[in-house]
């Protein structure tokens, strides 16, 4: 079997691939393009890929069989034509699951603390207490997709005592943490019970600004929302709206509609808002669970097992 790896990796990697190949037996041949000219050509008798695949590499693969994405959001990724194809897709799902609901754990505290408005009068040297704060275990945790980073935002908030209730498209067991999990139709009951709302969602389809000013409408007035997934999900000016008008109590916002958030956006300026530049998921450990994926699903592959991580390619995860 013949793997193509496009664009470059690192030399350490391709190295631990190839070695990878070696161990697991039998002809894999690993290709590692350096321009998309010699993937174009290395493709062409391609059983799998790993990279950024384009509509034009498909064109020239007609023997490929597998792809492994190299990221676990796929909204700039399945084209038409790989949708409509018989190859397997995989993605990254899981490897950044703990480090981003570590994000959603840190802007939680903050918040509950008062430490956004005290970080601010520390720039300002000011010495006043005053700020008031929340009691978390007498908070409503709100999770809007109970996936990888949604099911470790929801182990966190229980072990702060939050009652944890999520909405999620997907059938799955009951989780001892979990104090309720219902359908994404009773979306707008979570919305109204979250004291803290941390959405969890891929880029899909069905949830391309999922929250508009009527939903935040439906939120507590003393409530605050956390997005750490796409910035897509989110209606950017309604949400500064609504946060301009008191409707909700702030925001802590890794991702955004516009990317970088402009530089005069009002955002930024707003004492319960708390931006990040998209690092959510920054993490030394990214890149070997990464690695670790391609090497298992390399071998489950030429052994004939499952792969992990497939995706429905029409539900886009």
């Amino acid at each position: 079997m013949k793997l193509v790896i496009y664009p470059a990796l690192d030399e350490a990697s391709v190295t631990e691939l190839e070695r990878a190949a070696a161990e697991i037996g039998g002809e894999i041949e690993v290709i590692h393009a350096t321009d998309e000219a010699e993937a174009r050509r290395a493709i062409a008798d391609a059983d799998a890929f790993y990279g950024n695949l384009t509509p034009d590499l498909l064109a020239h693969a007609p023997k490929l069989r597998w792809v492994q994405a190299p990221v676990a959001g796929l909204e700039n990724y399945l084209f038409p034509a790989l949708v409509e194809s018989d190859v397997t897709l995989t993605n990254m799902s899981g490897i950044y699951s703990d480090q981003i609901a570590d994000q959603a754990l840190a802007y939680i505290l903050m918040f509950a603390r008062g430490l956004h408005i005290y970080l601010r009068r520390q720039l300002a040297h000011q010495w006043q207490a005053g700020v008031p704060v929340v009691h978390l275990a007498d908070q409503t945790l709100g999770v809007v997709g109970l996936g990888g980073i949604g099911t470790e935002v929801a182990k966190r908030g229980a072990a702060l005592g939050m009652k944890v209730i999520a909405v999620e498209a997907r059938r799955r067991p009951p989780l001892p943490f979990v104090h309720a999990l219902w359908p994404p139709e009773r979306l707008d009951d979570l919305l109204a019970a979250a004291d803290f709302l941390v959405l969890c969602v891929p880029h899909t389809p069905e949830t391309v600004k999922l929250i508009r000013r009527a939903q935040l409408r439906r939120m507590k007035p003393t409530a605050y929302l956390i997005n750490i997934s796409r910035g897509i999900v989110v209606d950017l000016a309604d949400l500064t709206a609504a946060l301009q008008a008191g409707e909700i109590a702030g925001a802590g916002l890794d991702v955004f509609e516009i990317e970088p958030l402009p530089a005069d956006h009002p955002l930024w300026d707003m004492e319960n808002v708390i931006i990040t530049p998209h690092m959510a998921a920054a993490s030394p450990h990214v890149a070997p669970r990464r690695l670790g994926v391609v090497k298992e699903n390399l071998r489950r592959f030429a052994k004939g097992e499952p792969l992990h991580n497939v995706v429905d390619k029409r539900r886009w995860f």
